[in-house]
């Protein structure tokens, strides 16, 4: 088991900590906004305003720490980003006044999507890097992948206890979802905590220089942000509402069912996590991010086409225990090939890329795919998919992670 766990620093077991509270406030909220918004009776066009709000303010602060991150600072940017979900806790007192209700989503930091895609991660995804050996990044990123898997499936597990701890305080309606938004302001509240505990070996280490700080690696990190941009993008056909949505209609499956399906899913993808690690080392980063999501991919395709309902619930298990495990391979990959002193910046433009591509795929999907049979976006979004890992693959084949490259020179001397 210690084969899987990388040997990190200090400030690396507190950036994984940091991690486990804030993915666990995620799940939770992800959950409990949605059903607050609902619990108050507002109408589906300012739920709609309310959410774009967020997501608007995830976009413009991961823009700020890829353009000013270095220079705000790695450590600073983290306490001020887990600060601000204290903002939750004012979420009950706000009640239905949807201006203000906007206004703290604007902070960047109160989660609509169970996974963390906030500029605090693309901070982590350059620091994580230094606190450990190149060797065992790629595992570094699978352990913070899986802790954050897990304790975002915790989270949404929350949302029943803390409705019914709010109903024991004799809070009604709406209101009974207080406590879980004062859990979402008290995990911010530990994961600033662990932050402020960072120290100097986080940041970049490298001379400021006037500018934009991708300079050496800027065509690389173009073509990356636009091949990520592609895979979210065909991701944003079949986002798990649409799967629940899909399995619904297609089949008529009960909520409990789909439920303890995407439970599994999670699962595992969890699992894979580690798994992506272990073939990394053997097979190589890029290898792994493609060769596993092509079969990922034509499970997809074949779920689409499946005739019963059970026949699908294989082709999606199947998907889910693959589709996941680029994730760490990519971060690593990503930090890999980038000068230390680009990294935040890189992690920073790549993730604005991916959550630009997601949010366009279900209104695209909407407007272009669903009125030709609603197995159309899970189709066209594994072809999409793997027309990004094929362009993937001929793009970067030829340039493995300096210790891969390291590695082949030594075995062929």
């Amino acid at each position: 088991m210690r084969r899987f766990v990388p040997e990190l620093d200090r400030n690396g077991w507190r950036l994984v900590a940091a991690k486990v509270f804030r993915g666990y406030a995620f799940g939770l909220n992800a959950v409990a906004l949605g059903l607050y918004l609902a619990a108050l009776q507002l109408p589906a066009e300012t739920i709609g305003l309310i959410l774009a709000a967020a997501l608007a303010g995830t976009l413009a602060l991961t823009a700020v720490i890829g353009v000013w991150g270095d220079r705000i600072g790695r450590r600073r940017i983290l306490v001020i980003g887990s600060a601000l979900m204290l903002l939750s806790a004012v979420i009950p007192l706000v009640g239905a006044n949807p201006v203000l209700l906007a206004l703290i989503g604007l902070s960047g930091m109160v989660a609509v999507t169970s996974s963390e895609s906030t500029g605090l991660q693309s901070v982590d995804q350059a620091a994580l890097p230094q606190t450990v050996s190149p060797q065992q990044r790629t595992h570094a990123f699978a352990l913070y992948n899986l802790v954050a898997a897990a304790a975002s499936a915790v989270g949404a597990l929350s949302v029943g206890p803390m409705v019914e701890l709010g109903h024991a305080l004799g809070l009604e309606g709406a209101s009974a979802y207080a406590p879980a938004f004062v859990a979402y302001a008290l995990a911010g509240l530990v994961s600033t905590i662990l932050t402020l505990g960072l120290d100097a070996r986080v940041e970049s280490g490298e001379p400021l220089t006037p500018g934009f700080a991708i300079k050496r690696s800027r065509r690389t990190v173009a073509l990356l942000s636009a091949l990520f941009s592609l895979d979210a993008l065909a991701g944003g056909f079949v986002v798990q509402s649409y799967l629940a949505f899909w399995f619904a209609e297609r089949f008529g499956a009960q909520p409990g069912e789909v439920g303890l399906l995407f439970a599994i899913c999670n699962l595992l993808a969890a699992i894979s996590f580690p798994v992506a690690a272990w073939l990394a080392r053997r097979i190589g980063l890029i290898r792994t991010m493609v060769f596993t999501h092509i079969p990922a991919n034509l499970f997809l395709i074949g779920a689409a086409m499946a005739p019963t309902l059970p026949v699908a619930v294989v082709f999606i298990l199947l998907r889910a225990a693959l589709s996941s495990m680029d994730v760490p391979a990519r971060q690593s990959y990503t930090m890999a090939v980038v000068d230390p002193s680009e990294r935040t910046a890189t992690a920073g433009v790549t993730s604005l890329a991916r959550s630009t591509g997601q949010m366009l795929g279900p209104a695209l999907a909407a407007a272009f795919l669903i009125p030709i049979g609603i197995g159309a976006p899970l189709v066209a979004g594994g072809l999409l998919k793997m027309t990004y890992d094929v362009s993937l693959y001929v793009l970067f084949r030829s340039r493995p992670a300096p210790e891969e490259a390291a590695a082949t020179t030594l075995s062929s001397a």
